[in-house]
């Protein structure tokens, strides 16, 4: 038996006192001046914030089946996607370029789509005139993004077909997406470059 000490004297604890100091112990352990929350907490309301899509993966993935449906129902069938998080992965192929740049350019414009992975093929590559400048251009331009700091490349994807560049994603501000335009215009060869960056 546990025994306190009141002004003096020493009393035994008995049950009904001991369960009321431990009830009232845990009740102002959890007490706190109101509208705020412990450091630790807020924290972790935080990192869950940030992990959470504000967009289902779900939707997003639907979106993107029904602007390709709108589009041309051969890419549904010629065409996967895969998301996590808010990013998207496209694989499959592609009858043409112009089918990869439509598929690329309309995941994009899915609500809650932050990130989008092209790995898709291109069936037929005979209308390209040189697949290795255009390679050369897609690299040339990923490494100017990368190397400036006022980009985040992560939100753009390029697609570089017969020398023209087209550049797709979501600009943070018109300062940021007039950079990478920049960027592309610099290039050598390129003799074109085709803008379906929003913001």
């Amino acid at each position: 038996m546990t025994s306190a000490t009141i002004i003096g004297q020493r009393r035994p604890v008995t049950g009904p006192l001991l369960l009321l100091l431990a009830g009232m112990g845990a009740l102002l352990a959890g007490c706190q001046s109101p509208g705020r929350e412990s450091p630790e907490l807020a924290r972790q309301r935080a990192e869950a914030a940030a992990e959470a899509p504000a967009v289902p993966d779900g939707q997003i993935d639907e979106q993107i089946h029904r602007l390709w449906k709108e589009k041309s129902p051969e890419m549904n069938s010629r065409l996967n996607v895969t998301v996590d998080r808010g990013e998207v992965l496209l694989t499959g192929n592609a009858r043409d370029p112009d089918m990869r740049v439509d598929a690329v350019r309309l995941a994009w414009q899915a609500d809650g789509v932050r990130k989008v992975l092209n790995e898709i093929k291109i069936a037929d590559e005979s209308s390209l005139s040189d697949s290795a400048t255009d390679a050369w251009i897609s690299t040339k331009l990923w490494a100017a993004l990368l190397l400036d700091g006022q980009v985040r490349s992560s939100n753009y994807s390029i697609e570089t077909v017969n020398q023209v560049v087209y550049i797709m994603g979501v600009a943070r501000s018109g300062v940021e997406l007039e950079a990478v335009l920049q960027h592309a215009r610099e290039l050598p060869r390129v003799r074109q470059v085709v803008n379906y960056v929003r913001r």
